[in-house]
């Protein structure tokens, strides 16, 4: 039995190196063999959920095994964030704040750079300038990539050109 769960661990090293690599269709085919044998692998659902929402465009299936993959790897955090992703894209806003808020609470390690981030998102989509600039200078704060950092400020200072005067104003004094 050990050692078929390491047969599968290895494959699911495998469909994750194909996934890096761009060959999709295999990684997807691996992916759903490990998972007959093991419904509860919470890592291959939350490639398998990937592969749905990204490359094929189908919601609900990339939506049920995020998930899946959330509850049967309750400490994964990439099911976690990506789960996130798919509620903001989608404009499921107030269901997108309260998953980042439990997560926060809830998940060890959790990324609060990428979180911050997509609170900024949520609050820029929802006109709440003031808000979304303080969440992605909270994402800066918590960021280490140069990259990621400059991206942040980009989005503050893209947010800040949206503001009325009066919500510059108060930026000032905040």
């Amino acid at each position: 039995m050990e050692e078929n769960i390491s047969y599968y661990e290895n494959q699911f090293i495998r469909a994750d190196a194909l996934i890096s690599e761009g060959n999709v269709s295999e990684a997807k085919e691996i992916l759903e063999e490990i998972l007959e044998q093991y419904p509860d692998f919470g890592k291959a659902h939350n490639h398998l959920g990937w592969i749905y929402y990204t490359k094929l465009s189908n919601h609900e299936k990339g939506i049920y095994h995020y998930k899946l993959a959330m509850r049967f790897d309750p400490k994964y955090p990439a099911a976690y964030l990506n789960y996130t992703y798919v509620l903001v894209d989608l404009g499921r806003l107030t269901e997108a704040k309260e998953h980042i808020t439990e997560t926060l609470k809830n998940l060890e390690g959790a990324d609060k750079a990428s979180y911050y981030s997509e609170f900024g998102r949520i609050y820029e989509m929802e006109f709440d300038l003031l808000q979304s600039y303080a969440a992605y200078k909270q994402a800066a704060s918590y960021g280490f990539g140069s990259q990621f950092i400059e991206n942040m400020k980009m989005n503050m200072d893209r947010v800040k050109d949206k503001m009325t005067i009066f919500e510059k104003l108060k930026l000032k004094f905040t």
